[in-house]
């Protein structure tokens, strides 16, 4: 009796502490969801067997609708995740090889591989963003042409440039959603249907996430779900969901409990009903790269299988975010304690800090935080040789590698006994020794950079980005290219401007003519540009083939005003600011950014 009473006390006080543990985390979630002008989010914790749902702000900012937590949320390239699992129960199956060519299945569809005899594309490579292909184009992100059922296949089939391999497969991470649209075409080939129908008969049923689809659903007209959150912009601005291109790398709708139970099976020895689920090998490299060339030089952390290898916050964990219009989510798994979270914002905001949320998850769960591993005292005895400049290889998408090259390039002195690495775009920050080629991020618990050599080039990585180091006077001559080319402009923007004002412009003598007409005609689809919806970006549009057209008349211009130059045998200031523009045209030509055509 007094057992009893005892067990029945500890239960009821257990309780009692777990109710004042969500109503603490719900305070605090809150608070911060107020104060990033978020609508709204559902959320779900694990502790253990502990599973803690909750739902915060509004479901509609329109309707004032209250968010449930049995309402449906979109998690974006969470997805992935999902799909990566999928993937996982068709090998442990025995319906696939995770190390079989992609070729072999997907016999209609080939890539541009100058690796192909060695180093063919595999599923693997694919599952782990290794494949070497780029990231999307626009038409297949920023588009309202696709349908819920447009075949997959026309991703790649409708443009084969996608299918390009830019770095040797397997060796370096480079984040694409054609590789996971890929991955859903695989399924359908194997068990010859929609992966949609596939995956939620044959993993969300056996998992119990009945209330999650990889079906599309929206919030009006056909497909309707009247369980799904509206998604929002910045300040309350709502949007429904709309079909995708790359649908297997971002169609997924869930509530927080059913994430809550993804998370438990992924945290678990891969059994279903006592049943092998998903080996549990696989299960368990999930987030835990093995294959890449930063792995390979003795960093561990990068992605595999649908997870990344996470070091933030003091903590170590393995995570997946995702965004889609209207949405942001993030995954955060920490499987040695046993402990996870998952949320999913109904508001894609360019400027709510969403790391916020990371942070008060991790305290109120108290995840254990490792010692940091400790500086050496000494740097390599060859760190000299990998001082200098470095770029991006490969980048994620190959419209902004131009833009990649001048402004997302780094570089790497030496400063004491640590490396300072310095780019345009972010912050300064610096690299202590831990060992070997090994160095930590000063915020960092582990090795979080390597660098290493690719034959004679020295290399830096992260295991989610690879940079090369690239000629110190090749780098300048780009800027230098640029600069110019910018000079340039406001030079024939101003004289024309001059010219035009005095009557000028036009008279046959004038070598800046054509160029300044062509200067201003870059104005001409602004207005066009801005009353097209984003969502159109990717379209053959009226705005788009504008655009399209007056990048490309700009360098038809120069050619024409260096005739002009040619003729009158003079360098005036004129004449410089032509060959200035022109000499930048050129590269823009040759780094495909001109004619600007973002629908191809």
């Amino acid at each position: 009796m007094i057992k009893s009473i005892i067990l029945l006390l500890s239960v009821l006080f257990s309780n009692i502490s777990v109710a004042q543990e969500k109503n603490t985390l719900e305070e605090d979630l809150k608070k911060a969801i107020a104060s990033e002008n978020l609508t709204g989010a559902v959320w779900s914790s694990v502790s253990d067997d502990i599973v803690t749902i909750g739902a915060i702000g509004l479901k509609n900012a329109e309707t004032n609708e209250i968010l449930d937590t049995n309402d449906r949320v979109l998690i974006g390239s969470v997805t992935k995740t999902l799909i990566a699992t999928g993937i996982l129960r068709l090998a442990t199956q025995g319906k696939l090889d995770i190390d079989s060519p992609v070729y072999k299945i997907l016999s209609n569809i080939t890539f541009d591989n100058p690796w192909r005899e060695n180093n063919p594309v595999t599923i693997r490579d694919l599952l782990n963003h290794t494949a070497g292909i780029e990231d999307s184009r626009f038409w297949q992100v920023f588009s309202t042409k696709s349908t819920s059922t447009t075949p997959l296949e026309y991703l790649f089939t409708k443009n084969p440039s996608v299918l390009k391999v830019r770095t040797i497969p397997g060796t370096r991470f480079s984040y694409s959603n054609m590789g996971y649209s890929f991955l859903g075409l695989i399924i359908e080939k194997i068990t010859q249907e929609p992966y949609e129908n596939y995956l939620d008969k044959n993993l969300l049923g056996p998992l119990g996430m009945k209330n999650s689809t990889f079906q599309f659903t929206t919030q009006k007209g056909k497909n309707i779900d009247r369980h799904l959150a509206m998604g929002h912009f910045d300040n309350g601005i709502t949007q429904e969901n709309i079909p995708m291109f790359l649908r297997p790398s971002g169609q997924f709708s869930t509530t927080a409990k059913d994430m809550a139970l993804f998370t438990k099976f992924l945290m678990s020895d891969g059994t279903v009903n006592g049943k092998s689920f998903i080996d549990k090998a696989l299960l368990y490299q999930m987030g835990n790269p093995t294959s890449t060339e930063s792995y390979k030089n003795g960093l561990k952390s990068g992605y595999q299988f649908g997870l990344s290898y996470r070091d933030r916050y003091g903590v170590v964990g393995k995570f997946h975010r995702g965004n889609t219009t209207g949405y942001r989510a993030t995954f955060y798994l920490f499987p040695e304690q046993k402990k996870a979270f998952f949320i999913s914002f109904n508001t894609d905001s360019e400027t709510a800090n969403y790391e916020k949320f990371n942070r008060i998850f991790i305290n109120h769960l108290e995840i254990n935080k490792p010692d940091q591993l400790n500086e050496k005292e000494n740097l390599p005895s060859n760190v000299e040789e990998f001082e200098g400049y470095y770029k991006m290889n490969p980048v994620r998408f190959k419209l902004f590698a131009y833009l990649d090259l001048l402004f997302n390039s780094i570089k790497v002195e030496k400063k004491k006994n640590s490396l300072l690495v310095k780019s345009i775009q972010m912050e300064t920050y610096t690299l202590v020794p831990v060992g070997s080629n090994l160095f930590r991020k000063e915020d960092r618990v582990n090795s979080s950079h390597v660098l290493y050599k690719n034959g004679s080039i020295p290399i830096i990585s992260d295991g989610l980005v690879t940079y090369e180091k690239v000629n110190t006077t090749y780098l300048a001559l780009m800027w230098l290219s640029l600069i110019l080319g910018l000079i340039g402009i406001i030079i024939i923007f101003l004289r024309g401007s001059y010219l035009l004002f005095q009557k000028k412009l036009f008279k046959n003598y004038q070598i800046i003519t054509f160029p300044f007409l062509s200067i201003v005609g870059l104005l001409i689809p602004i207005p066009f540009l801005l009353n097209q919806s984003f969502l159109n970006l990717g379209d053959f549009t009226f705005a788009n083939v504008l655009l399209a057209i007056v990048t490309g008349t700009l360098p038809i211009a120069m050619i024409f005003g260096s005739i002009k130059i040619w003729r009158n045998k003079t360098l005036t200031i004129d004449a410089l600011g032509t060959l200035f523009i022109l000499q930048w045209t050129v590269i823009l030509i040759y780094w495909g950014v001109i004619p600007f055509r973002l629908w191809s």
